[in-house]
């Protein structure tokens, strides 16, 4: 047997600068006309968000082509061979560019950006199978290998003239092409996977079934003494339904399933086990006399760790599958409790006497631990009357706790501004959820019109030792809801999802709303100027005062259709089905959050370490309603 499958697809993306756009916006006095008399942007203080629609510019092209042969052959009874080559290659270039004006003055700029991204894939597997009386046995053996390769080249030039030709077309109209402004740049690395992987399964009767599996994964991203993990799983299954004592029960289908397993992470930069070394002009010396500046030396950027190995996690579940009345009802139960070791993070030398300041490795000790259970119901009805539906739902209840970590704050959350820069809204904390967001806790203003916070440890001194642990990004119960009724032609279907018990920091109103802005003339937010006794001069510092609850529930997703029946309309010999819908794409949330949205979450990581829950100028999503008309011959 062979199977063979290609596939080709060029995209082409054109995007305005939505970043810039929102945060100006969102900023921009709102009693300000958009348009002058003449229908042109009005410019005021050299700023009209509007202008950038026809300033910026940035375009992507992809060509991407995915491809895999597979072929198969029976080496004997029961024992069959498979080899798997695919290859996904995906070259890109991206054009960014700011076109020059007068008012607002631009000189204008083009960067070109070229990205190669490579992924080939072999794999060969061993499959044997074998079947007697109750007795069904299953057992397969492989290996693979993956190759990832990934580059990127950048150039820039800057100064174009106004109302000349597009640099797009011809970059070599730029009139600035000096280093310092335009220094080429670029990256390129390679990683690889190999893995070992077998797997036995074996099943009696159609009522027991266990498995048992087992993987040893090897990274280039580790270094010499750990470059492979281990990894084994057990599953056991149990149709009790199927069971002599369960004949005259009220269960059509009852399962049991019990799983252990572990599973690992090798989501780091590629080439962190490797030392880095900078050239510094400060670790210059003078090994002979001379005068003037001496050669630039090297200084440590990075430790070497080759010692540095997979994240495992040892995960348990047990779940528990039903159905009743002839399955009209349907659910699970799941219950599942997960610990992460090994936690790979950039963090601070243990050594007070390092040559380098931060080092990835493993964090000793530290724990990340997930637990809780989820529950899914669906219930189906069909009546004589042709009507139909089908209601159903899951919910999710979790907990995440990170335990035993030597740091008081592994911090992630970064912020930018005056008054802010190197502080930090969320991390890891011990004791509590990843993504928490530790803070000085905001109780009001003091006499003088200033902020106030809880004083920690009562010296009488607000610093950073009196921040707290006030709530994590993290939901700690994920649920969604669907509904599906049909009568005769005639279908309506809805879908609900959402969230509870999670924090949201909105960042935006941090930085870019306070009430010294409204005195300045600028926009403002109805927060920023609730309390009459705040001063025009109260610093906005990062505090739970923009922290706020990020709960909400969704109407994803809903559709109303007609099917005609092209028989009546005596067409049905040529047309076999006629369907007319609308559907509709957020169609609402309801939630607390003052921001656009409250399912943000805006990449303000620091040194690898994930943030969550930071809303920063984050582009709304956007409400549809699609009509259709669809036609089947």
């Amino acid at each position: 047997v062979l199977e063979v499958n290609l596939g080709v697809a060029n995209t082409k993306q054109t995007r305005p600068p939505i970043t810039s756009v929102i945060g100006d916006v969102i900023t921009y006095n709102p009693t300000y006309p958009a348009y002058d008399a003449n229908g042109n942007p009005a410019i005021y203080q050299n700023i009209n968000p509007l202008l950038y629609f026809d300033l910026d510019k940035e375009t992507t092209t992809i060509n991407r082509v995915t491809g895999n042969i597979s072929p198969s052959f029976r080496i004997i009874k029961g024992l069959i061979y498979k080899l798997n080559f695919g290859i996904d290659n995906s070259p890109a270039t991206r054009d960014v560019l700011s076109l020059p004006s007068t008012v607002p003055f631009r000189e204008g700029r083009l960067e070109n950006v070229y990205n190669w991204n490579r992924n080939t894939l072999v794999a060969n597997y061993l499959t044997y199978a074998w079947n007697k009386a109750k007795h069904n046995v299953s057992v397969l053996a492989g290996h693979s290998y993956q190759k990832i390769y990934v580059q990127q080249r950048n150039n820039s030039i800057n100064r174009f003239v106004v109302g000349g030709v597009d640099p797009i077309y011809n970059p070599g109209v730029g009139q600035d092409l000096t280093l310092a402004n335009n220094r080429p740049g670029g990256f390129a690395f390679i990683n690889e996977l190999q893995s070992f992987f077998g797997r036995v399964t074996y099943q009696y009767n159609n009522k027991y079934l266990f498995t048992a599996n087992f993987r040893a994964d090897g990274s280039s991203k580790f270094g010499a003494n750990n470059k492979y993990g281990y990894f084994p799983s057990f599953s056991f299954g149990w149709k009790i339904s199927d069971e002599g004592f369960m004949e005259n029960s009220i269960f059509s289908n009852l399962k049991l399933r019990a799983g252990w397993g572990l599973t690992g992470n090798q989501e780091i930069p590629p080439k962190i086990t490797q030392a880095l070394f900078t050239s510094l002009g400060a670790a210059s010396y003078p090994l002979y006399p001379a005068s003037g500046n001496y050669p630039a030396g090297y200084a440590y950027t990075r430790l070497a760790n080759p010692d540095i190995k997979w994240e495992s996690s040892e995960q348990i579940d047990l779940g528990l599958d039903f159905g009743l009345f002839k399955n009209a009802l349907t659910g699970t139960i799941d219950l599942f409790h997960k610990v992460s070791r090994d936690i790979l993070l950039q963090v601070i030398p243990a050594d007070p006497v390092q040559p380098a300041t931060e080092v990835w490795s493993n964090v000793p000790d530290m724990t990340i631990t997930n637990e809780g259970a989820e529950i899914e119901l669906d219930y189906r009805h069909r009546s004589e009357k042709s009507i139909s539906y089908n209601i159903g739902g899951n919910i999710t209840f979790i907990k995440n706790k990170v335990e035993n970590s030597p740091y008081t704050l592994i911090p992630s959350g970064s912020v930018s501004g005056a008054g802010i820069t190197s502080s930090t809204i969320n991390g890891y904390v011990n004791g509590e959820p990843i993504g928490t967001f530790y803070l000085k806790e905001f109780i009001g203003f003091d006499n003088n019109g200033m902020s106030a916070y809880t004083d920690v440890d009562k010296n009488g001194v607000i610093n950073d030792n009196d921040r707290l642990a006030l709530g994590t990004a993290l939901p700690n119960v994920i649920y969604s809801v669907y509904d599906n009724i049909a009568y005769r032609g005639f279908d309506l279907g809805l879908n609900f999802n959402g969230v509870s018990g999670n924090k949201v920091y909105n960042y935006t109103e941090n930085v870019s709303f306070s009430k010294l802005r409204l005195a300045k003339n600028v926009n403002s937010i109805p927060e920023a100027v609730a309390d009459p006794k705040e001063s025009l001069n109260n610093p906005t510092p990062v505090t739970s005062r923009y922290l706020r609850d990020g709960a909400y529930l969704r109407l994803n997703n809903a559709s109303l259709g007609y099917n005609f029946n092209t028989k009546k309309l005596g067409i049905n010999n040529w047309i076999s089905a006629v369907r007319l819908s609308v559907t509709g794409q957020n169609l609402f949330v309801i939630t607390k959050y003052n921001g656009y949205d409250p399912e943000v979450n805006i990449d303000r990581s620091i040194n690898g370490i994930s943030s969550y829950g930071i809303d920063y100028i984050t582009y709304p999503k956007a409400r549809s309603v699609i009509f259709a008309l669809n036609f089947s011959f």
